[in-house]
């Protein structure tokens, strides 16, 4: 199999050269590592060098795509502001770095309640334990997550 794709690359470089220019290794690089995943559909395919070209011309219209999508900025601001895109994407990863710190049960309720808005009564009917149940999960699981954090408005 990588004799084949070996014996492909001139083929798939070419055909993603003409729609990325000089970009095009990537999106090579990208097909090169479906048509090894999914080998077996790519093998018995009954042309599977068509396959193979269509594959590398779907990973380089994405990654065009994606090219066109991103905005240049003049610099990367030192701190995020609120409502921002990057600070709304930080706020998710410390929220699951948060919940994974705490046992299964606390990250459950504090996620129903306190992420998805769910009331306790709600939560512990989707959990299938009794409302206090639910109530004293949160509260040890918050009170273990706030001691990681620290203090809050000291910096």
């Amino acid at each position: 199999m990588e004799a084949l794709i070996h014996d492909l690359l001139p083929l798939l470089r070419r055909q993603a050269s003409r729609i990325l220019g000089q970009d095009a290794e990537d999106a090579v690089q990208t097909a090169c590592l479906k048509l090894l995943r999914t080998s077996e559909s790519w093998l018995s395919h009954p042309n599977p060098v068509a396959y193979a070209v269509r594959t590398v011309t779907t990973a380089a219209y994405d990654m065009s795509r994606r090219q066109r999508r991103d905005t240049p900025v003049d610099e990367v601001p030192d701190h995020a502001h609120p409502g921002d895109a990057l600070a709304q994407r930080e706020a998710r990863w410390e929220v699951r770095r948060l919940l994974s710190a705490v046992p299964r049960k606390q990250a459950a309720a504090i996620f129903l309640v306190d992420v998805q808005d769910y009331t306790i009564d709600r939560a512990a009917a989707v959990l299938g334990v009794h409302r206090g149940t639910v109530s004293r999960a949160r509260t040890h699981g918050l009170r273990t997550m706030r001691e990681m954090v620290g203090p809050v408005g000291t910096g």
